[in-house]
């Protein structure tokens, strides 16, 4: 069975066996896609679907607009994969035995929990869930913040286990590049600013370990009008310090 690619973390794309993109010219056929995707294989009733894109209409007007919807879907596709989308009278699915999705193997890495799994779903967590996506559907929209805040937890979680597993296996590489993606998630995140700080001082890049906690400074006072917790603060003197240490001893030996 040929199968599609569909990336559903950052913006929605479609894409067939040999990597071009499906373009689906309807925006409801693209909503009902990505839900679907969402838990392929799990089978979702006619009306809930229908309620939840069309939730102004009357219930027989929402369905002939799902039918419309799925039919709009099966024409954009490749014609070898119909089979992926599974209809019955009273339900959709998609079949995850023909799908290649990202969220789908987001969550098997998040399972595994390894190192290179945690690592793997890092790289996989290129933006948010159906990132600038809009359905016209309050309830759809509404569905959608709630899984999208999901998924950025998971995400977020993933990206502090692997700064620690990565820190514990003096992979300083691994744990930066963790920690920055879970900056940029979360910039007003004090203890991955400590950490990062931190970061940097194990490679002796002091400018740059005061440099982040200006940036977390500015960050907290920006956006919550408040200073660095003392903890920071704390870090921040005693990097001062070793600099200046630091220094001094370059200074000793030359």
């Amino acid at each position: 069975m040929t199968r599609l690619t569909l990336q559903l973390l950052g913006p929605l794309r479609v894409l067939d066996a040999g990597g071009t993109e499906i373009k689906i010219p309807s925006r409801k056929s693209r909503a009902l896609l990505a839900y679907l995707a969402t838990r392929p294989s799990e089978s979702h009733a006619r009306d809930r679907l229908a309620s939840l894109l069309w939730e102004e209409a009357d219930e027989e007007l929402a369905r002939t607009s799902l039918r419309q919807a799925i039919a709009a879907l099966r024409k954009a596709l490749p014609q070898a994969c119909h089979a992926a989308l599974v209809t019955t009278t009273d339900s959709v699915a998609l079949d995850a035995a023909a799908l290649h999705c990202d969220l789908v193997r987001f969550r098997e890495a998040l399972n595994s929990a390894t190192k290179a799994a945690l690592q793997e779903a890092a790289e996989l967590y290129r933006g948010d869930l159906l990132d600038g996506f809009d359905a016209r559907s309050t309830a759809f929209d509404e569905w959608l913040t709630n899984e999208r805040l999901a998924v950025r937890r998971q995400a977020t979680d993933a990206l502090q286990t692997l700064t620690q597993l990565s820190i514990a296996n003096q992979d300083v590489d691994t744990a930066m590049k963790a920690c920055a993606k879970l900056l940029m998630l979360e910039p007003l995140n004090e203890g991955a600013h400590r950490t990062m700080m931190e970061l940097h001082a194990r490679r002796g890049a002091y400018a740059e370990a005061l440099r982040q906690y200006r940036t977390c400074k500015d960050a907290l006072r920006r956006e919550l009008d408040v200073a660095p917790e003392p903890a920071t603060e704390q870090l921040y003197r005693e990097l001062m310090r070793r600099r200046r240490g630091s220094a001094g001893s370059s200074n000793d030996a030359g």
